[in-house]
């Protein structure tokens, strides 16, 4: 078995990973967080079958150090890479609260373990104005060994263009999730 590409690996979460959600989202495929829990696992455990690593296995919400991240990644049983997502689907609206609480609890993770390689966080919104994190931000509250990456189903966050056809998409979104509520009750 060949050396693991920790580089790689990094640059799917970073970037395939961020597009594979946003392309669930806009494709109807993920409605709330436990959907995009569900998702990113998908992918994520595709990634290391695709690459040969049967010796890593990927958790959805297991018990580390008294928390629940909301995916684990372990290689050989130890915990090398955990995940955390936040998804805000009322428009133009971020809870800072929650989103800091679940970067402590990432970064407590990340410390607690020594086999613990990197941390990431999604947060999913669909707001007018970009919401981004920088680096030096990051670890000047202490989040070391923390990336965080922002999904805006409205703008692309590079651009802060609005996404094609973004009203036709929210209005079935919206909808969609009417019915479903209709369906719970």
């Amino acid at each position: 078995m060949r050396q693991f590409d920790f580089g790689r690996f990094n640059g799917f979460m970073h970037h395939r990973l961020n597009d594979l959600l946003l392309s669930d989202v806009w494709n109807f495929d993920v409605f709330n967080e436990s959907d995009l829990h569900s998702a990113a696992h998908g992918y994520i455990r595709s990634f290391f079958q695709r690459n040969g690593r049967s010796n890593i296995y990927v958790r959805c919400e297991p018990r580390l150090a008294g928390m629940k991240p909301d995916i684990v990644i372990f290689d050989r049983g130890n915990p090398i890479y955990t995940v955390e997502f936040k998804f805000f689907t009322k428009q133009d609206y971020v809870n800072e609260e929650a989103v800091f609480k679940d970067l402590e609890k990432l970064a407590k993770v990340v410390n607690r373990f020594g086999s613990m390689k990197w941390g990431f966080f999604y947060l999913v919104h669909d707001s007018e104005d970009s919401y981004t994190f920088p680096n030096p931000a990051l670890r000047k509250r202490g989040y070391e060994n923390i990336s965080v990456s922002t999904i805006n189903v409205r703008r692309k966050e590079g651009t802060g263009r609005r996404r094609t056809n973004y009203d036709d998409w929210r209005k079935e979104f919206d909808r969609l999730i009417a019915q479903h509520r209709e369906h719970a009750a």
